[in-house]
């Protein structure tokens, strides 16, 4: 007897070259800064007027990273208790100095995961001004808007080395990490909401009232067409109109009801055979 073997189709992946060599690349691309035209003189007064709501806000925190191959953070300036005061009111208005080491230290790591990943420092300041914009109310809230950075900054990652050459087995590999961790991102936005709000439900009650001379349609108004072919909706009884319900007012006086709608009876003479 002979011996079959089946051959199974191999799964298209990518090499550890191949994707130490689309980290390498994505470590060549640094924060893009703005920069004057060449040969253009810079104006002395600002183009673009600063508004009121810009000038409400206040400035957030920053700290100046000298390398961007470890994690060794320093204060922009010499006042270094005004700084840490800064960070306490950024990360949930704490009142712990450890807590802010420590949440600023997970910041890096998920900002920079591996040893050879390189964090650059306006890369750890934007994500300072976005945990400064939520605005976190505690220690726990803080905790969530890092998660949320994280994710976020994780799945554009994952999302741009998907689109690094434009084949299958980039967009296979990595498109669906992206997607995972940028639908994560949106569950934790909700759940960051949630834990502000607290776990309160709002309910909206309307009144319609309908005065002398109005109409009013008595049951559930489906669009032209619902009707058929959905089910239980095409058995539903037809809807009618309050215009076209019997008149029972005069049927009830100061004392009660008088005849019922069954008794109701026309007083036009009945025709005679």
């Amino acid at each position: 007897m002979k011996s079959r073997t089946s051959k199974k189709e191999a799964k298209p992946r990518i090499s550890g070259k191949e994707a130490a060599y689309v980290a390498l690349e994505a470590l060549k691309r640094r924060p893009i800064q703005l920069q004057a035209l060449d040969g253009v003189q810079e104006p002395g007064v600002a183009l673009v007027p600063a508004g009121g709501a810009d000038q409400e806000r206040k400035a957030p925190p920053r700290v100046h990273k000298p390398s961007p191959h470890n994690d060794l953070c320093v204060a922009p300036t010499p006042d270094l208790e005004s700084h840490r005061r800064c960070l306490r009111e950024a990360f949930g208005n704490t009142m712990s100095d450890e807590f802010v080491d420590v949440i600023l230290g997970k910041l890096m790591e998920a900002l920079r995961p591996g040893p050879f990943d390189q964090l650059e420092e306006p890369t750890l300041n934007a994500a300072l001004a976005m945990i400064a914009s939520m605005q976190p109310q505690s220690e726990l809230q803080a905790l969530l808007a890092v998660q949320i950075i994280a994710t976020g900054f994780s799945g554009l990652r994952l999302l741009r080395q998907s689109q690094e050459h434009m084949t299958d087995t980039y967009i296979n590999l990595y498109g669906p990490y992206a997607i995972k961790l940028l639908r994560l991102q949106n569950e934790m936005i909700q759940t960051f909401d949630r834990c502000r709000r607290g776990n309160k439900q709002t309910v909206e009650v309307r009144h319609v009232h309908i005065h002398s001379g109005g109409q009013g349609v008595v049951g559930i108004v489906n669009a032209a067409g619902d009707g058929e072919g959905h089910g239980d909706q095409a058995n539903r009884p037809p809807q009618r109109d309050l215009a076209e319900l019997p008149d029972t007012a005069h049927l009830v006086d100061d004392g009660g009801p008088a005849a019922q709608l069954g008794d109701h009876r026309d007083d036009q003479p009945e025709s005679e055979g």
